[in-house]
Order: C-alpha cells, then sequence, then structure tokens
C-alpha cells in the first residue's frame, strides 16, 4: 500500500491544480497557523536551521519562516511544487523527495510538516517521528499537523482536480505517537475552521 499511496499522492500534487484551488501568496499564514508559528519561533533562535517535510509551494509558511530569519530546507514529492517552491522562496533550498529522503542532510534545530503527514500510511507515521526525532538538534522543536480520524486508507478521486489519499490515526492515538516517539508536546490544538486537523507543537526530550 504504502508504494501505491505515494504513487498516487505524488501524480495527485503533480497532475492537479492545488497550488492554484489554495493559494495563498502573500506569505502570511492564517491567523490560527501564524500564532503557532510565532510560538515556534520564539523557541528558536535566529538564523536557525527549519525543515519543511511536505513543503508544497512554499507559501505561505516557508515565506514566513524565511522572513522570520531562519534557514529554510523543504522537501516534497511532487516536483511541480518544487519546481514553484524555488521561485516562491529563493533564499530556502528545496529537494524533490519523500520524508525519508537520504538528501536531508545534518539536524536542524525545527521541524515543521503541515497538511502532509496524512499523506503516508498511518502504518509508518510512528517511524517517521522517529526519524523525525533524530534529525533534530538537542531540544529541537516541531510544529506538525496530523489527522482526527482512523482512515486506514481515504481516497477523494477528485481533490483538486486530481485523486489524492489520506490515512490517519485518532486524535489520542496521534498525541500517544508523538509522545511515544520522545517528544514532550507543548501544545496540542484541534482545527476546525475549514477541515478539521491536529496541531502538535513538540519538544525533543
Amino acid at each position: 500500500m504504502a508504494k501505491d499511496m505515494r504513487k498516487l499522492v505524488r501524480s495527485g500534487y503533480n497532475e492537479g491544480q492545488y497550488d492554484i484551488t489554495y493559494a495563498r501568496n502573500n506569505g502570511t499564514p492564517e491567523n490560527f497557523e501564524k500564532a503557532l508559528c510565532d510560538e515556534l519561533i520564539s523557541r528558536i533562535k535566529p538564523d536557525s536551521k527549519l525543515l519543511d517535510l511536505g513543503c508544497g509551494v512554499g507559501l505561505p509558511y516557508d515565506k514566513y519562516f524565511s522572513k522570520n530569519n531562519l534557514s529554510i530546507t523543504g522537501v516534497d514529492i511532487s516536483e511541480k511544487h518544487i519546481e514553484q517552491a524555488k521561485k516562491n522562496v529563493k533564499s530556502a533550498k528545496y529537494l524533490v523527495g519523500d520524508f525519508f529522503s537520504k538528501d536531508i542532510k545534518g539536524k536542524f534545530d525545527a521541524i515543521v510538516s503541515f497538511y502532509a503527514i496524512f499523506h503516508i500510511p498511518r502504518t509508518e507515521h510512528k517511524k517517521l517521528l522517529e526519524h523525525i526525532h533524530s534529525s533534530l538538534k538537542k531540544a529541537g522543536i516541531i510544529l506538525i499537523t496530523l489527522g482526527i480520524d482512523s482512515m486506514k486508507c481515504d481516497v477523494n478521486d477528485n481533490f483538486a482536480g486530481a485523486p489524492m489519499a489520506w490515512s490517519s490515526y485518532t486524535v489520542e492515538k496521534n498525541k500517544k505517537l508523538v509522545q511515544d516517539s520522545g517528544f514532550e508536546i507543548l501544545i496540542a490544538a484541534e482545527d476546525y475552521r475549514t477541515e478539521r486537523h491536529l496541531w502538535i507543537l513538540a519538544k525533543k526530550k
């Protein structure tokens, strides 16, 4: 399932119009998101290294972090998104690959992943969180979004113009996965604006 899901997600973002459907080109996250991004920024030093897993086109988050003097590395499975991200945030470094790409070098002060982790099979979420933990410097910070419902693999045949897939656990299961992967949860907030997501800000133990 993992290979098939990745293939579907990659082709979905390459062939669909996600960047247009959800365009936010002003480079500023919405108020709910901005408050959490600012909380992360307040906990790390200027010029810190930040890794964005599933960075999309770099807007609005990477642009916002870049404006706040962070050194950004972004990775995304979609070649289309990376091509656009390089134009949108010229100060950042971007790579085509998945979350476990060996092209991601070094350790980071912070790692973020927005609306992306549920695009890999949920059976890999614990492995990913442990990988994120090992990729952080001491007391590093994460800010991630996860699903809130139990879905083994849910497919939408027309998400922004192309098929897309999601896989997630419940809120409580997700919190436990984060804690069991070596993190202290600082903030856990459910987002009910348009689509429901779980936001977690956590610190590496």
